[in-house]
C-alpha cells in the first residue's frame, strides 16, 4: 500500500492469533529503508520483494522497531542477502525465545491432529534468531538519497521501541507506541513503563504527523490519529489507576 510519495505499508501480516503485524519501507534515490522484518521468514520473503521492487536499483538497510518477535523474525532472512538492520541497542534475542513462540503458535492450533503434529513449525519454517547489527544508542537521521529520516525513541510498550519521521512525507512508522483497533500491549511493562508511554504519545503528537502506520491494525491518516492516540492513551491512564488504587497484597 503505497501511503505517501516515497512510503509503503505492509499490513496484515501473520502472526500469533489474533495479533497481525505491519512493515513498511521508505524509498530514496540511493536507499530503500525497510521498517521492521516480520514475525516469519515467509514474512520476511514477502517485505524483500515488495521492497526491492520499489526501486531495484536501491541498496536496502532494515530497522527493527522493537525487541518482540513479530517485529524482527525476519531478520535472518535479511541478513542471508547482506542487508544491515539498525535496532535499539538492547535489542537481544535468543534461540529459546523463538521456542517459545513457537509453542505458543502451536497451542492455537484448533485441529488436535494437526496440533498433535507441531505443524506451527509449517508457519515459521526458516525463520531464525538474528539480532540487528548497527545498535542505535541515540537519536539520529539517515539520508536515503534526498530522502531525510528521523530515529526517534518512543519508549513504553518496551524500553527497545523507535520510531522513524520523515519530515518532508508527514509519515511516521511508529512500531507497537500505536496500535489501531487492538487494546494496546501493556504486559511488556509496569506503571514506571506506561507514564513513558503517554510521554512518547505526547512526542508524536507534537510532530504532528499526516500519516502512521501503526504496528498493527489499519493504517492512520488525518484525525483518525488523534483519536487512536486518545483511545490509547485512555487505556494507559485506566491502567495506571487500577495499579494505584490496587490494595497491597
Amino acid at each position: 500500500m503505497r501511503i505517501a510519495e516515497n512510503c509503503y505499508a505492509i499490513t496484515g501480516l501473520g502472526y500469533l492469533p489474533p495479533w497481525e503485524v505491519n512493515a513498511g519501507f521508505a524509498v530514496g534515490k540511493e536507499y530503500t529503508l525497510v521498517i521492521d522484518t516480520g514475525g516469519t521468514m515467509l514474512a520476511a520473503q514477502t517485505i524483500h520483494g515488495y521492497a526491492t521492487c520499489a526501486r531495484p536499483e536501491n541498496q536496502l538497510i532494515v530497522i527493527n522497531t522493537e525487541r518482540h518477535l513479530d517485529h524482527v523474525n525476519g531478520n535472518a532472512f535479511f541478513r542471508s542477502k547482506e542487508v544491515e538492520i539498525y535496532g535499539h541497542h538492547k535489542i537481544v534475542r535468543q534461540p529459546s525465545d523463538l521456542e517459545s513462540d513457537i509453542v505458543d503458535y502451536n497451542a492455537c492450533i484448533p485441529d488436535p491432529i494437526r496440533r498433535a503434529a507441531g505443524e506451527a513449525q509449517a508457519f515459521f519454517q526458516g525463520t531464525a534468531i538474528d539480532n540487528p547489527t548497527r545498535p542505535i544508542h541515540d537519536e539520529m537521521e539517515l539520508n536515503l538519497g534526498g530522502l531525510e529520516i528521523q530515529i526517534i525513541f518512543t519508549p513504553g510498550h518496551t524500553p527497545t521501541n523507535i520510531s522513524v519521521f520523515l519530515p518532508l512525507e508527514g509519515v511516521l512508522y511508529c512500531g507497537d507506541c500505536m496500535v489501531q483497533a487492538y487494546a494496546p500491549n501493556l504486559d511488556a511493562g509496569g506503571p514506571a513503563e506506561w507514564q513513558t508511554w503517554l510521554e512518547s504519545l505526547d512526542k508524536i503528537e507534537r510532530l504532528q504527523p499526516k500519516v502512521v502506520m501503526p504496528g498493527h491494525g489499519n493504517v492512520l491518516k488525518g484525525a483518525e490519529i488523534s483519536r487512536e492516540i486518545e483511545r490509547i492513551r485512555a487505556t494507559i491512564e485506566t491502567a495506571l489507576d487500577l495499579k494505584k488504587n490496587q490494595p497491597p497484597i
